[in-house]
């Protein structure tokens, strides 16, 4: 179900403190950190334009990061971007932004939904992106599967490449009692897990790091139908 959550928009209405934590990463001032995320958001702008992708959902798009640097890129223009998330306060906080900078038709639609059971028909993108989400899933097979499944052909991954993730978290006194592992955090991917994971549904066409993260992209694999 479509909501319209501009009438729940205040200005600073919600503290970095009590925000959803894709927020807080977001808005760090801090400079390393800032240029971790740009360079981690050049490579995914440039994967989404390389799959010539009209028709694009972000799964997990909460406060509209990500899309809000694809509609910077002049070779996505023209496509359509939907989103969705299954917090409404990082929402509200995305319709907010868009209400602030965009004309009304330019609007991104967002839905709030659940991964595990996306409100869409079986191939109904062009490309699906979920990006650090996988490692909040109870069921991320169960995820990854809806993902696949709404797509037509591209699913766009990422998640925290571990055990480094941890470590850069550890080194700079976050999360120090659970050794750098974020409680928000219900898998710890490596390399080969994530890329382990990718494959039980899709064609893993590309897999590759942006510190602390890792980024895979695949297309769905093509069903075998004995005909009788």
């Amino acid at each position: 179900m479509s909501i319209v959550l501009s009438k729940f928009w205040k200005r600073g209405s919600l503290s970095m403190k009590n925000s959803h934590g894709n927020l807080q990463k977001h808005l760090n001032p801090n400079p390393a950190q800032r240029w971790l995320l740009e360079r981690f958001h050049r490579r995914i702008v440039q994967l989404v334009v390389s799959t010539g992708a009209q028709n694009i959902l972000d799964a997990g798009c909460g406060e509209g990061f990500t899309i809000q640097k694809l509609r910077a890129a002049k070779t996505l223009e023209q496509s359509e971007i939907a989103g969705i998330d299954f917090s409404a306060a990082a929402l509200a906080w995305n319709q907010g932004q868009q209400s602030n900078l965009l004309p009304a038709e330019k609007h991104t639609p967002l839905t709030q939904a659940d991964v595990h059971r996306l409100p869409f028909p079986d191939n109904s993108f062009d490309l699906v992106y979920s990006l650090e989400v996988l490692e909040h899933l109870p069921d991320s097979s169960l995820g990854l599967r809806e993902l696949t499944r709404v797509s037509r052909d591209y699913v766009l991954l990422s998640v925290p490449h571990e055990p480094f993730f941890r470590g850069a978290n550890f080194l700079r006194g976050k999360h120090i009692r659970a050794f750098g592992n974020d409680p928000e955090h219900l898998h710890n991917y490596s390399g080969r897990a994530f890329r382990q994971l990718v494959s039980e549904q899709l064609e893993v066409l590309w897999h590759g790091y942006s510190f602390p993260w890792q980024i895979a992209i695949g297309r769905k694999k093509q069903r075998n139908i004995n005909l009788k």
